[in-house]
């Protein structure tokens, strides 16, 4: 359910325009590995403060900010619709997981 809901709110985010998708005040406690302490929360992944990380099977770059907000920096966007992306691979990193921008061609 929080899957649709982040891809639905970076949809609409992408369609209006904004660069950056953020997912507000994200903060919990806890451990990942020996790094202990206040980070970014999302389903199951860590992020600490200052940190970025390409989720696997998610296409973007996640960013915890200081006040724990993630930040997501999406595949780019054309709003003008003379370009598409072919190919995206979410197993691959940001930004090579977007896959190849294309010309569209019209008749």
């Amino acid at each position: 359910m929080k899957f649709l809901i982040l891809f639905l709110f970076v949809f609409v985010a992408q369609c209006f325009g904004f660069i950056e998708p953020v997912i507000p005040n994200t903060k919990a406690e806890g451990c990942r590995g020996d790094k202990c302490g206040s980070h970014c929360a999302l389903e199951e992944t860590k992020i600490f403060p200052g940190e970025e990380l390409n989720l696997t099977g998610r296409c973007g770059l996640f960013y915890c900010a200081d006040n724990f907000d993630i930040h997501i920096t999406p595949c780019p966007f054309d709003p003008n619709g003379e370009y598409e992306w072919i190919g995206a691979d979410d197993t691959k990193s940001f930004p090579e997981c977007c896959g190849t921008k294309t010309k569209i061609h019209r008749i």
